[in-house]
């Protein structure tokens, strides 16, 4: 199961089937009526699907199987879903950042040894364990085929594709070996950023560099825990710019697994249901090639289990005088 935020024009929780975007709540009711003969089935669907996605997070964290019988309904039904307007085409449907609304953006970096190493860091000045680099706001965050728009008075634009941990439950100082209970699932997190920005405001991982209006491209889709098709530390990643590869690693370059990253941030932030912890980028980005993004360009972002993550390149124009 892959669930999706979509406009519907306003925010509706979904999951993909096949090439179509279904409603989880009007797919939900139906497939009680007809399979589960309840008769109340709409009022049931309303309260099972709560409007927020963080509030599903909270009731389904871990549980997620008990939908496999709706996606074998949608999979049958797709035609006369389709018909009822309950599925669209994922082609015409607008979807949203995959959690449009997440307490708290996390940002791990330096994690891969390949991005230390191509970066020409010395060893002794790694981190010694995960670093915590910087928040992001959620006016960060955009959907899947959406601009990223980067401010008129920089050029050097860049990208890491990560992926990011969506937390389940409510935690705080967790054990590394019980971090897994507490995470729902995962997603992709395209950490766009600028670095010509001057030293005096706190250079690459300061807000102005990092937390800008659409520097966080999430999604497609959120991929629960138990339907990743393995460990969320052998997953590939893979980042194109206009179809040229500029990443390709796989998750186990982190320097730490990703249930010792999210223990050690419990540490010292409280983690709510919803909020996003991205683990940091490998190789490949344009700090060290130079290939920094231009306006017209399109970037996609890959990780195995997950899905591709598309968005296209703009410069921001400001009207106002300061």
């Amino acid at each position: 199961m892959r669930l999706v935020s979509f406009a519907a024009p306003l925010a509706r929780i979904g999951f993909l089937s096949g090439d179509s975007v279904v409603d989880l709540r009007n797919a939900y009711g139906l497939y009680l009526q007809e399979r589960e003969r309840v008769g109340n089935a709409a009022q049931v669907a309303a309260i099972c699907v709560p409007d927020r996605l963080n509030d599903f997070i909270r009731l389904y964290s871990g549980n997620m199987r008990r939908f496999e019988g709706l996606m074998q309904y949608a999979s049958e039904e797709m035609p006369r879903l389709l018909e009822l307007g309950i599925a669209k085409p994922q082609s015409t449907t607008t979807l949203l950042a995959a959690n449009p609304d997440p307490n708290k953006i996390i940002c791990c970096g330096n994690s891969y040894a390949r991005y230390l190493t191509e970066w020409g860091l010395p060893k002794e000045e790694w981190p010694q364990d995960v670093k915590i680099s910087f928040l992001k706001s959620p006016a960060s965050l955009i959907g899947h085929d959406a601009e990223i728009r980067f401010p008129p008075d920089s050029e050097q634009w860049d990208y890491e594709n990560e992926l990011a941990v969506v937390i389940g439950a409510h935690c705080s100082d967790i054990e590394e070996a019980d971090a897994s209970k507490y995470i729902f699932g995962y997603t992709i997190l395209n950490d766009a950023c600028v670095r010509d920005i001057p030293s005096w405001t706190g250079r690459y991982d300061s807000p102005r560099g990092k937390a800008g209006d659409t520097f966080a491209p999430l999604g497609p889709c959120i991929t629960p825990a138990e339907f990743l098709p393995k460990s969320p530390n052998e997953l590939r990643i893979r980042t194109t710019v206009d179809g040229e590869v500029r990443q390709d690693d796989t998750t186990a370059g982190l320097l730490w697994p990703v249930e010792r990253i999210v223990a050690f941030v419990s540490r010292y932030m409280t983690l709510s249901p919803g909020d996003i912890l991205s683990t940091g980028s490998t190789s490949g980005n344009a700090l060290v090639c130079g290939k920094w993004l231009r306006p017209g360009q399109t970037i996609e972002c890959e990780i195995e289990g997950i899905g591709l993550l598309r968005s296209k390149i703009a410069r921001r124009q400001w009207n106002a005088t300061l």
